[in-house]
């Protein structure tokens, strides 16, 4: 329990970069798993050094030690299964404490019609929105050549308007999701708007079917949104001069869309 007490704050970054409950509990697990092998690994060790010096001192006469008995075997199991046992609770206080409500899992709400809005699980920090918007936009181009993969995406842009808490931006797009023989198309426009906490952007995406059955669209989107989501994790991982990389070529593509609308 000390644990999850003295790591509330790393759990509130688990919990903002995208992983979910079960994730969280399972680093807990995954430290007890490394405690329980190291201290099994170096008790057995510590036995025979203290068994060995025993023998030397001639302290155990008449006493035979067997390191390789089924006895000290199952000791040894007993001990990691203790250890792993006591992290069970810990485990799922930490997964309580990323969601406090009864939700344990993050799924898109019902869309309404051939509307589909929901807000996405992560927060973007003002100095990292850029830089996200020229990765996706990387992201989706790179599937703009041939109908392969799980989409084929067109007509790629990045928009940047002025809001009332400040500069909103939104990646834009067209998408045929596979099976493409199905014929499931839709327009969609991820956008960045700044919330009430200073410097802090949530990630809000809008969809509008154009083709393909109801039910089959709302079921290749499921799909889609849980890839879209591991980019975003995807993104927490780069380098500093990737970032730097992807906001520069952001800005280009802002710059561009501001001289064409100037030609306009």
């Amino acid at each position: 329990m000390g644990a999850v007490y003295e790591r509330f704050r790393e759990i509130g970054i688990y919990s903002s970069v995208g992983l979910a409950p079960l994730h969280i509990a399972l680093l807990f697990v995954a430290e007890a798993c490394v405690y329980a092998i190291i201290g099994v690994t170096l008790g057995y060790i510590l036995g025979q050094s203290l068994g060995k010096a025993l023998i030397a001192l001639d302290l155990l006469q008449g006493i035979s030690l067997n390191y390789s008995s089924m006895a000290a075997i199952v000791s040894a199991l007993i001990v990691m299964a203790v250890v792993l046992l006591s992290t069970i609770y810990p485990a799922r206080v930490a997964a309580r404490t990323a969601v406090p409500d009864t939700v344990r899992r993050w799924t898109p709400p019902t869309p309404s019609g051939d509307r589909w809005e929901m807000e996405f699980p992560f927060m973007v920090s003002e100095g990292e929105v850029r830089g996200l918007c020229g990765f996706l936009a990387a992201y989706f181009s790179a599937y703009s050549e041939e109908s392969i993969g799980d989409f084929y995406a067109e007509k790629v842009q990045l928009v940047e308007e002025a809001g009332e808490r400040g500069p909103e931006y939104a990646v834009q797009l067209l998408l045929w999701l596979a099976p493409f023989d199905m014929g499931v198309s839709q327009f969609m426009q991820l956008e960045f708007l700044p919330t009430e906490v200073k410097s802090v952007y949530t990630v809000e995406i809008y969809i509008q079917r154009i083709s393909g059955q109801d039910t089959f669209w709302q079921r290749v989107n499921h799909r889609f949104i849980n890839g879209l989501r591991k980019e975003f994790l995807l993104w927490h991982t780069l380098a500093a001069e990737s970032k730097a990389h992807h906001r520069q070529a952001a800005e280009q593509m802002l710059a561009a869309a501001a001289e064409t609308e100037q030609v306009e």
